[in-house]
């Protein structure tokens, strides 16, 4: 085995003490100590039990046996089969592993690959991005550093922001994330040292300098001014930050863990300059922690856009640009990591042209897994302390993520990642895992009817989904993405007073829909024929 020592210097511009192996091993991908993989493949890869969107599954592309301890985020080398992983290593420092897969295979990221540490010894390294300048970025607890990748080897690193506050086993929150402004300015996560910053009343020493800070870009030099500024306060630990082509930033906040399983909720901030948005004076809206007097009520405090449900733990967050998952175009993506019933979940969320969240009237609805002996998904709607009025309503992509023995672990999504061909890479990080979404059948437990299934059990024949798409389409956009979402027996095809919703619907007079001009006799006949028993 070959091995190179970057030099440590007193003040070290590379990864000083940092081993880079040159060493690799072969690794057949769909074998996993966790994930009990099925009989069927999802395009290519061995397919797991995890139920999923209408037309996607869910694939194992590496498992436990890679050599994962606790993988976080992934990055695709532009162009090329290969796949950097970053792996924390544990709680511990200087245990961090940046990985590199390497695809036999060149149909995408399937069957046997070569898995190489590129090197080890990293200060629990959570974050890897593609710079514009055409390097990649990786975020360890205390800086951020960036290199090249020539012939599967690393360039000597170099430092671009030294500064991050971290004092091992003394740091709740020391992860490194960050996200590259349209500009080339440098926003960059600042978790809080607490949970809430105590208990006790008073005013938080660390509440001017945990947020968002900003480095500005230095564009003659290629680097980033050291005299940063806080750009936002008040953000707890923003793992999750995503930038709207249109210039929307999005954070998701991880809020205390403190003082109930059903409090606080998460947030989904926009994120603006000068704003201060709550911890750990005012959490939710406005439900004052009683820290400080009127905590809620600070002038430049900013209120979430939306709420999340409560200790979802969102890890990451991205807009889906492909076109392979039709059913996710444009929308937002976030992984709710959780470690309670609530969490264990990639959901999606709707958005207007500045990538906003769309906020819905009706109270917002969320389940939670089943706790043994229990094997019932309950429904619940939001409640939160401080009162809310309107947040956006998610999506489960992929839901019954619950432990399962024998069939599947409890999941926990971390980094996500738009593959090159449009399919979605999830990192579970306490299942040691590499999975992904694409086009397939979806898997549903035994007990569990699927949507389509519904749906299919009517004659629903292209013409009559053809007539519903064109007339009903317009308001009611998932009947062109995914129509099993309301011709299901929980929506348009449950059954009131011996007819169908949509039977009610189509022929009510006070209330006919389409509304303004309703369906000619020959259109309405062919959906009605279409719900009749054989």
């Amino acid at each position: 085995m070959k091995s190179l020592e970057f030099p440590n210097v007193d003040k070290p511009s590379g990864w000083a003490g940092v081993l880079v192996l040159l060493s690799a091993m072969f690794v057949s991908g769909g074998v996993s100590a966790g994930y009990q993989t099925m009989k069927n493949d999802c395009s290519g890869l061995p397919k797991l039990p995890l139920s999923s969107i209408e037309g996607t599954c869910v694939g194992l592309i590496a498992g436990p046996e890679t050599g994962f301890i606790k993988p976080r985020k992934a990055l695709q080398v532009p162009g090329e089969n290969k796949l950097f992983v970053t792996d924390m290593g544990g709680w511990s420092d200087n245990r961090g592993v940046l990985w590199l897969l390497e695809f036999t295979s060149s149909d995408g990221f399937s069957g046997e690959f070569r898995a190489t540490k590129l090197a080890t010894g990293l200060s629990l390294p959570h974050e890897i991005k593609l710079g514009s300048d055409g390097a990649f970025y990786l975020g360890e607890a205390d800086r951020i550093t960036r290199f090249f990748l020539i012939k599967n080897e690393l360039t000597d690193p170099e430092v671009v922001v030294s500064d991050l506050p971290y004092i091992p086993d003394d740091y709740q929150h020391p992860l490194t994330s960050f996200t590259f402004l349209a500009n080339g300015d440098l926003l960059v996560n600042v978790g809080s040292k607490t949970d809430a910053c105590g208990n006790s009343g008073g005013k938080c020493e660390e509440v001017e300098h945990v947020g968002l800070r900003l480095y500005p870009f230095r564009q003659k030099t290629n680097s980033w001014d050291p005299n940063y500024r806080m750009y936002a306060t008040g953000l707890r630990n923003s793992m999750a930050l995503v930038v709207h082509p249109s210039g929307t930033i999005l954070q998701a906040e991880n809020s205390s863990d403190i003082p109930s399983a059903e409090e606080p909720y998460e947030e989904i901030n926009v994120v603006r300059e000068g704003g201060f948005y709550g911890w750990p004076y005012c959490l939710n809206r406005a439900f004052d922690q009683k820290k400080i007097p009127n905590g809620c009520e600070i002038p430049n405090y900013v209120e979430p856009l939306s709420l999340m449900p409560p200790h979802v733990a969102p890890l990451d967050m991205i807009y889906y640009e492909g076109d392979v998952l039709p059913m996710l175009q444009g929308k937002l993506l976030i992984s709710w990591h959780g470690y309670r019933v609530v969490g264990n979940r990639l959901v999606s969320y709707r958005v207007n042209s500045e990538g906003l969240p769309l906020l819905s009237d009706s109270p917002v609805q969320y389940f939670k897994d089943p706790i043994p002996p229990s094997e019932t998904f309950s429904t619940h709607l939001f409640s939160p302390e401080g009162g809310t009025q309107s947040d956006a309503q998610h999506e489960e992509v992929i839901g019954r993520w619950n432990d399962v023995p024998g069939l599947r672990p409890e999941g926990a999504p971390v980094g996500l990642l738009q593959l090159e061909d449009g399919t979605l890479l999830i990192v579970d990080d306490k299942n040691k895992a590499l999975l992904r979404l694409a086009p397939g059948e979806e898997y549903r437990d035994s007990a569990q009817k699927s949507r389509a299934e519904i749906a299919q059990s009517y004659k629903f024949g292209r013409a009559v989904l053809d007539v519903m798409r064109n007339r009903c389409g317009d308001c009611h956009n998932e009947l062109k993405v995914e129509h099993a979402r309301v011709l299901n027996a929980d929506q348009w095809l449950s059954v009131e007073n011996g007819m169908t919703i949509l039977e009610h619907r189509l022929t009510d007079h006070p209330r006919r829909m389409p509304p303004g001009q309703p369906l000619d006799s020959e259109d309405l006949n062919l959906i009605l024929n279409s719900l009749k028993d054989d």
